[in-house]
């Protein structure tokens, strides 16, 4: 009889199919297969020899950046044959189902590749629709890739039933959350126009980005325009932590406890607002050096509150390491499950709203009794001077002059606080319009100055011109020479365009080696006589090798004029330079063409 028991417990591990019964609206916590394909070059039909592995619906891989095949066999022993397939996770940059239609396989996209409108089952996380007649078995693969974690849970539905509850739960625990976090910004704002704190302002920044981060994670954006940005929109994450650095500044009083380390924390703070716009523009590779100083965050802060507390047993301290414990024990049962490091469970997933609302109120209730300590303090400092005035005309003179005093120095280190945050915002500014190794305008301020100098140029019945260049054999030198060589070559024709531009063209790094010019009151062959100028240059230029020998190099240019009659952008202009370009490159590179 053991024998038999230990034979059937082995049939039934080895055995995968899903079954659905007629009892069962959801089919979850069931085996399904994986298979993982680190060159990404797998397709659906070389799929079909490898081995597989038996893995939970419920599952976590960590950071891996390969496709994640995951094969489900189910057997439909119900009287229904409409089924919905659904995953737990928003943020897959691809989770695709095929499946076999008159024995050809078909492939089915989501994930962000495809814009909610477009998907067959509305819904923020990627859902399909299985079509399994009773008694059936049928075969489906899903294809999956992140650029974040790999984790989520998939999920049977029969079609009615997801229809009418999915989403109810866990989409509703989010709203309520989005509601307590954004009166509770509300509220701090309202405090800081009131007191003019800083703290308030701060906390008031975290909240509101906390929120933005949790709409992100849970897939709600995904309904709002800024759908096709997901990516981007996760610049919110670097935000809310720069200003969660800030606020517990202030909490902790550390310019009066820790002087020194004061404006290190600050800055500290305001790296992860200058990564926030780096990733806006570019979520890779900012987006990982963010993960890396986040993961430092924490031990900092608590590093920094600790020492205070040995120092000075300070009990707004005490509260802070209080809140922040909870807080730091859900965030890091998330974090370790995301990494792989533990199993991807309810309470591993969504633990850290419960940890981060407790941490949220906590410090709100503080922050608000403070609010209302302040003002019984001014209420009684009101009531103190009207008694002076009444005793003394002459001692409420003074504490008024003293009081005036305090408010000029107030305001004077405000005006020095505002000028160097419109410092800060002019460094930013050029920042985000220049290429930070040449110096040239970035691709993105160059599509935008260009839309008003076409409106412009036809506002003057100027003509308009573009001139490309590419530098010939790029690759050759920096697979020969090493990519720092390549950048001094980059930086060399960088200067020798800033030295030829008049003062109304734009010059700009349009990618890589490649860079464009917009020639404004210029004809295509004065254009033309200006790409030849620049090349003739450049050939004539050269660079010392470490060799102590000369490198010379060449570039290929493509020239088009902006036909301001029909062309609204440079858009087209662009495209026929660039066509132009690749001419000269075809045709023996060094070469102008138009």
């Amino acid at each position: 009889m053991k024998i038999i028991i230990v034979f059937l417990l082995v049939i039934s591990t080895l055995y995968s199919n899903i079954i659905i019964d007629n009892d069962i609206r959801k089919k979850d916590n069931f085996t399904l297969e994986m298979f993982y394909d680190d060159s990404k070059k797998l397709t659906i039909e070389t799929l079909q020899n490898k081995t597989f592995k038996k893995i939970p619906s419920q599952f976590t891989f960590g950071h891996k950046r390969g496709n994640f095949w995951f094969k489900f066999t189910i057997e439909n022993h119900s009287t229904s044959k409409d089924f919905i397939l659904n995953f737990s996770e928003p943020y897959y940059e691809e989770m695709s189902l095929y499946k076999k239609v008159n024995n050809y396989w078909v492939e089915e996209k989501n994930g962000l590749i495809k814009p909610l409108k477009q998907r067959d089952v509305l819904n923020h996380n990627p859902s399909f629709e299985l079509k399994i007649k009773p008694n059936q078995i049928k075969t489906f693969y899903v294809k999956s890739n992140s650029k974040l974690t790999t984790s989520g849970e998939f999920e049977i539905y029969k079609k009615k039933y997801f229809n009418s509850i999915h989403g109810y739960y866990h989409d509703n625990l989010y709203m309520f959350y989005f509601g307590i976090l954004f009166i509770i910004t509300i509220i701090n704002l309202f405090i800081y126009f009131r007191l003019k704190e800083n703290i308030y302002l701060y906390y008031s920044g975290y909240t509101f980005f906390y929120l933005l981060w949790v709409s992100a994670y849970s897939g709600l954006i995904l309904y709002t325009p800024l759908e096709e940005y997901y990516y981007n929109f996760l610049m919110v994450t670097p935000m809310f932590i720069m200003f969660l650095i800030l606020f517990s500044s202030e909490f902790l009083n550390v310019e009066k406890y820790l002087p020194k380390i004061y404006k290190p924390l600050n800055i500290f703070g305001y790296i992860f607002g200058v990564l926030a716009l780096l990733i806006a523009f570019s979520f890779e590779p900012w987006f990982e050096i963010m993960n890396k100083l986040a993961s430092v965050l924490f031990l900092v802060l608590f590093s920094v509150a600790i020492y205070i507390l040995r120092k000075k047993n300070n009990t707004n301290t005490k509260y802070y390491l209080f809140a922040m414990s909870i807080y730091m024990i859900t965030i890091s049962l998330m974090s370790a499950m995301v990494n792989g490091w533990i199993e991807n469970n309810d309470i591993n997933r969504y633990s850290f709203l419960y940890g981060s609302i407790f941490e949220i109120l906590f410090f709100t209730m503080f922050l608000v009794n403070r609010f209302y300590v302040f003002q019984n303090e001014k209420l009684t400092i009101q009531k103190e001077l009207l008694e002076l005035k009444d005793k003394n005309e002459i001692i409420l003179e003074a504490k008024v002059q003293d009081r005036t005093n305090s408010l000029t120095i107030a305001n004077e280190e405000l005006n020095h606080l505002m000028q160097e945050k419109e410092l800060l915002l002019k460094d930013l500014k050029l920042l985000a319009i220049t290429d930070s190794m040449t110096k040239l305008y970035n691709r993105r301020y160059f599509t935008e100055v260009s839309e008003n100098i076409v409106s412009l140029s036809r506002r003057k019945k100027e003509l308009l011109s573009i001139i490309m260049i590419d530098i010939d054999k790029f690759k050759n030198i920096n697979d020969t020479y090493g990519h720092q060589f390549g950048d001094d070559v980059i930086i060399l024709l960088s200067n020798i365009l800033i030295k030829s531009q008049r003062k109304s063209d734009i010059v700009c790094r349009y990618g890589g080696e490649e860079f464009a010019i917009l020639l404004p009151d210029t004809s295509l062959n004065s254009a033309v006589a200006v790409a030849e100028k620049i090349r003739l240059l450049v050939e004539s230029s050269s660079i010392t090798l470490l060799s102590k020998k000369d490198f010379h190099f060449t570039i290929s240019s493509g020239v088009s004029q902006v036909n301001l009659e029909s062309e609204n952008s440079v858009e087209t202009a662009l495209k026929r330079a660039d066509n132009a370009l690749y001419q000269a490159k075809n045709s023996g590179r060094n070469k102008v063409c138009i």
